[in-house]
């Protein structure tokens, strides 16, 4: 396949999820998902057959993890949005303390970007977290439709390996047991260290007795899948509520710090020993990419861009004539 060809095929994908955005969000959603309960399910297989002797069927195995996963997230959102309604009912106290910030920064050198800028006038906490809570009522409503495609996934895991093996000759099966072993190494691995972040962030904000610990917890696993936005925003959300409920320096400085810590040690250290060169992509190709889903998809899109460019990358290093694009597209142009 020549190089014109896979960029018409990936200009005219991106025409069809823009235009197919209700069928085909909920569709790579309940993917992700799928990918996380598979990859966690694989490794529990493991250690259950290591630890305990027998062996459990995988389908009944996925079934159960997407029964214990559906209830944790039920139980999840149902903190979050306990959490944010209990913050909403202080909202004023924030939209004051919000005030006097920006009147202290007004005496010093952000006078004059606070005057040219309109951005911070119109801030209204309460509005902001009503939008939040709004945002996440509506996205409960359609998360119906991801577990609906995540249940049929599950269902057709048994078949699909024979639909394989009906289509493809052996030499193409084993490109494809490549790139699906890869896509599972990558997701099962990036979830431990997604939800380490999690933990990490819940722990240092709850001890630090900000009013959000729970809501940054669970927002820092979903973002840890983000690289570089996803980190940055980990540390700024929670470092800027910090500042306004506490209106000091001790907390917000210590917020910020101990969070920056968790960041580098979990994205410089512990992913790359853990996953080596899997997240091989260049920042610049990540950034482009994000940036079109987000405009695709929205917040959704953003949050789907780097595993689905991870599974892309897979895709064409492991296929021979698209070997140079996945070279074009990694981090230092190697493999």
């Amino acid at each position: 396949m020549k190089s014109s060809s896979i960029l018409l095929f990936f200009l005219f994908l991106f025409l069809v999820f823009y235009l197919g955005k209700f069928i085909f969000l909920p569709l790579f959603l309940a993917l992700f998902f799928y990918l996380v309960i598979k990859s966690v399910t694989n490794k529990l297989l493991i250690l259950i057959n290591s630890c305990l002797g027998f062996s459990l069927n995988k389908f009944y195995a996925m079934a159960l993890m997407l029964v214990s996963i559906s209830t944790v997230t039920y139980f999840l959102w149902i903190i979050l949005e306990l959490n944010i309604n209990a913050v909403l009912q202080k909202s004023d106290i924030y939209q004051v303390n919000f005030e006097k910030i920006l009147l202290y920064l007004s005496k010093k050198p952000f006078n004059s970007f606070l005057e040219k800028s309109d951005l911070f006038s119109s801030f209204d906490m309460l509005t902001i977290f009503s939008n939040i809570l709004n945002s996440l009522s509506s996205f409960a409503g359609n998360f119906a439709f991801v577990i609906i495609f995540l249940i049929f996934l599950i269902f057709e895991e048994n078949h699909f390996k024979k639909k394989l093996n009906s289509v493809f000759k052996s030499s193409n099966i084993r490109i494809l047991d490549k790139i699906n072993f890869d896509i599972f190494f990558y997701f099962q691995l990036k979830t431990i260290t997604s939800f380490l972040t999690g933990i990490f962030t819940f722990i240092i904000l709850f001890f630090l007795k900000n009013d959000l610990a729970p809501a940054f917890g669970i927002i820092s696993f979903f973002l840890n899948f983000i690289p570089f936005i996803g980190s940055l925003l980990s540390i700024l959300l929670p470092f800027v509520f910090s500042a306004v409920q506490f209106l000091n320096f001790f907390e917000p400085t210590l917020t910020f710090f101990l969070l920056l810590l968790i960041q580098i040690y979990i994205g410089n250290f512990l992913e790359p020993k853990l996953m080596g060169k899997t997240l091989n992509i260049s920042p610049l190709v990540m950034i482009i990419f994000l940036t079109i889903m987000g405009k695709i998809w929205g917040v959704a899109g953003m949050f789907l861009s780097v595993p689905l460019l991870v599974i892309i990358l897979i895709i064409l290093r492991n296929m021979k004539s698209t070997k140079k694009i996945a070279i074009m597209l990694s981090e230092k142009g190697e493999l």
